[in-house]
């Protein structure tokens, strides 16, 4: 019976070939562009995401509709740098450490103080340095990192301890990201690392089953850790960003007209999104001073010191040989 049901379907369907052609079987050009992330609706990566689908709606004069897949509904960072290769989304914005999965001998750029401020991320990543690792992940994956996109400061925060220099985090029970290049940097400052999933953070900071974590302000903000957290210490420890990145089958899909479009409105959301966060740090501060978090300032060339010292040692034959100094040059 299933060999009769089978046989059945091919003569439908060659049945239909022949009555409406099986050339209309094939959308040409494709009309949506399915953009996907974590990050939640209300953030800044969010309003970034809305000014791309406003441009690219615009500039194709309605041809392309980009749908936006926020809050993880597609999966978490890694399924979703997955499902650019299997084409079940056009386009992501997801943190670093894609670098981290495809090209591991440039992870150092998800290390802390590597980067000085935003104008030295731009020039590293629009440079020689941001275009090998580009190369590296098209070549070997096929994924395209069209654009970053600006990610605030990343801060350090406390239940109830003020913290001035690394020998302060002694014994503090400190939440980090399940990535070795956190929990290696963390331990060297002094803390008791407990890595801890972010879906999972603030129940762990309210049991106390941890007493700290780092994030950047809005995502203390809007993840409502100020009630949970009192100090925030000023450590500014990691000038990071999203990636923008499209998969091998993107260029497969649209015509060449609409790639170099769909590329330019990521590149023009993208400074939008990152003046968006330049803006908001202050205000994010302001909000949450209001809630009752105090700002203590911190010794970080005492941080920036052990960093620097430390990961290159650490990640010695992981790290592309000379990379850290390289990228410390860049003025």
């Amino acid at each position: 019976m299933k060999n009769g049901h089978k046989h059945i379907k091919i003569l439908i369907l060659s049945i239909v070939c022949l009555t409406i052609g099986c050339k209309n079987f094939q959308k040409e050009p494709p009309n949506e562009f399915k953009l996907a992330y974590v990050m939640s609706p209300g953030g800044l990566a969010h309003k970034g995401a809305l000014k791309f689908a406003e441009l690219v709606k615009q500039r194709t004069n309605g041809e392309i509709t980009v749908s936006l897949y926020p809050s993880g509904q597609l999966g978490g960072d890694r399924v979703l740098s997955e499902g650019l290769l299997l084409g079940s989304t056009d386009g992501i914005l997801s943190g670093p450490s894609m670098i981290g999965w495809y090209a591991p001998q440039y992870s150092l750029i998800e290390a802390p103080f590597v980067f000085r401020d935003y104008d030295h991320l731009d020039k590293v990543m629009n440079g020689d340095i941001g275009t090998e690792i580009s190369k590296s992940i098209e070549e070997n994956f096929g994924i395209n990192l069209v654009a970053q996109w600006y990610r605030g400061p990343r801060y350090l925060t406390t239940t109830n301890r003020k913290i001035y220099s690394p020998s302060d985090l002694d014994g503090i029970k400190l939440r980090v990201p399940e990535l070795p290049t956190y929990i290696k940097s963390w331990k060297n400052f002094g803390a008791n690392v407990t890595p801890v999933p972010y879906s999972d953070m603030f129940m762990a900071l309210k049991l106390g089953v941890v007493e700290g974590q780092e994030n950047p302000l809005e995502v203390i903000y809007t993840s409502n850790l100020y009630e949970v957290q009192e100090f925030v210490m000023e450590t500014q420890h990691l000038i990071s960003f999203y990636l923008f990145a499209v998969g091998p089958r993107f260029s497969k899909k649209y015509p060449p007209k609409i790639v170099k479009i769909i590329e330019g409105c990521a590149i023009d959301a993208g400074q939008y999104q990152n003046d968006l966060v330049v803006k908001y740090e202050s205000v994010y501060r302001d909000k949450l001073i209001k809630k009752g978090m105090k700002f203590i300032p911190v010794d970080k060339n005492a941080f920036r010191e052990l960093a620097t010292k430390e990961l290159p040692r650490q990640f010695k034959g992981k790290w592309k040989d000379g990379l850290y100094q390289r990228i410390g040059t860049i003025k």
